[in-house]
């Protein structure tokens, strides 16, 4: 859905300043599915994570206090650019009909040709999608999953940009602990999507923050990493 909502959540994302982080990253690319992906990797822990960015992302612009910040200790925190997004190119993005399918597909293949058997996903916006996708066709290999700004449908409000169901019939499929966070006030992503989600995935669970918007992960990012860190421990 990224071209699409490109005005909506492209222009958001250039005007999002870089935030730095730690030298200890680091970084490389793996041929996957015919191109080759660029991936950036920090912590010695032994709960591994994937950090799927979103339209227009990479993991340098929408990551960096994840990269950061998150307990190295505890975990192997693992940032990817998708194909055609980033320093993952060439080629040039495009955007087939199953480019969410496409891009779950290169995520989880990435995170097993750096030698981890299962995993975690952390997805934002349209990685939020991605992540959804590919804990549901891949239920052996996700231990756990928080997204945030990501919707499964399409509602009246974006009817003039896409039509459709986005990924809502593979919601029942996900058998993972689901930690969906939404700020209440992100102009982006209306709370009745992840009201859905909340209803569509067993077990999951929603977590408000009443100040935080689309890149809440970013304004908020310790309280956001806090509660990250505690949902993948539990």
């Amino acid at each position: 859905m990224a071209l699409f909502l490109l005005g909506r959540r492209g222009f958001q994302r250039v005007m999002t300043a870089i935030r730095p982080y730690c030298s200890s990253v680091a970084s490389g690319k793996k041929p996957v599915n015919g191109v080759d992906l660029y991936y950036e990797q920090t912590g010695r822990g032994k709960h591994a994570v994937l950090l799927l960015p979103g339209a227009l992302g990479s993991t340098k612009t929408d990551f960096g206090p994840q990269l950061k910040s998150l307990a190295k200790e505890r975990f192997t925190v693992v940032g990817w650019d998708p194909r055609g997004y980033g320093q993952s190119r060439p080629p040039d993005r495009d955007f087939p009909p199953d480019f969410f399918e496409r891009d779950a597909k290169d995520a989880v293949d990435l995170m097993k040709t750096l030698g981890f058997g299962k995993f975690s996903l952390l997805g934002w916006s349209d990685g939020g999608i991605t992540a959804l996708v590919a804990a549901a066709r891949n239920p052996d290999l996700i231990n756990k999953m928080v997204v945030w700004g990501a919707n499964a449908f399409v509602s009246q409000q974006d009817l003039k940009l896409y039509n459709g169901s986005i990924c809502m019939e593979l919601l029942p499929l996900i058998s993972c602990p689901t930690l969906i966070i939404h700020g209440e006030k992100d102009p982006m992503v209306p709370i009745l999507h992840p009201e859905y989600l909340l209803k569509h995935i067993k077990g999951s669970r929603l977590h408000l923050m009443p100040e935080g918007k689309h890149n809440l992960h970013l304004r908020h990012a310790d309280e956001f990493n806090t509660l990250v860190e505690d949902f993948l421990e539990e």
